[in-house]
């Protein structure tokens, strides 16, 4: 199930009344002093306690339900059409990000050889062109806890797990602390394209 078709949702409040819109979009400066930058969310369901439950699809209640920094960017796609502002990486990401300038269709069997010297720079695929846009952030750059005391030392990039089991109810709901710790310097507004994301594994909901 996609968290859209459930009860269990992530909240700004401990009291889950007010939803997370699934969006941050931070403000990040290239001398790197607005690091790092931290957050709680609560994972839950407002339901009454104990009445749904939430499971991992695969082996209910055995298997844990489980938080994972994600690469959000799309691979270089060949024969594809491209519209302006399209971003993507390298099918082997080199870390940067490229964006369409001219819109068109990539080449039928060869990818570019992608630029990383200059921002700015161009080069043309197919009847597309890609200019070089920013280095790419990582998932790295996010640390998960169950604990505020637990970030510091959380390994950056690395999974989450919340149990085998969270029951709805404000009580049960799990409190979950982000770290975005900003590592690229050379940036640009990537305003509506998110390059990293927390994905949850399969999970299902049923009643108790």
């Amino acid at each position: 199930m996609a968290l859209a078709d459930l009860t269990f949702k992530f909240w700004i409040n401990s009291g889950l009344t007010a939803s997370f819109s699934n969006l941050y979009q931070l403000l990040q400066y290239t001398d790197l002093s607005s690091n790092p930058q931290d957050f709680v969310l609560y994972f839950g369901s407002d339901y009454a306690a104990g009445v749904r439950q939430l499971v991992a699809a695969s082996n209910p209640g055995i298997d844990n339900i489980v938080l994972t920094p994600t690469n959000n960017m799309t691979a270089w796609v060949a024969a594809t059409a491209y519209v302006l502002g399209d971003r993507i990486e390298p099918t082997t990401p080199n870390t940067y990000v490229y964006q369409c300038t001219t819109a068109g269709t990539s080449h039928a069997t060869t990818e570019p050889t992608w630029p990383t010297a200059t921002l700015g720079t161009t080069v043309t695929d197919g009847t597309a062109v890609w200019t070089l846009k920013a280095k790419k952030h990582p998932t790295t750059e996010i640390k998960l806890s169950l604990t505020e005391v637990g970030l510091p030392g959380a390994i950056a990039g690395t999974a989450l797990s919340l149990g085998s089991q969270i029951l709805s109810g404000v009580a049960n709901a799990v409190p979950v602390w982000i770290r975005f710790t900003n590592s690229v310097v050379t940036v640009s507004d990537d305003t509506g394209f998110p390059e990293i994301s927390i994905n949850v594994n399969q999970i299902n909901e049923t009643t108790v």
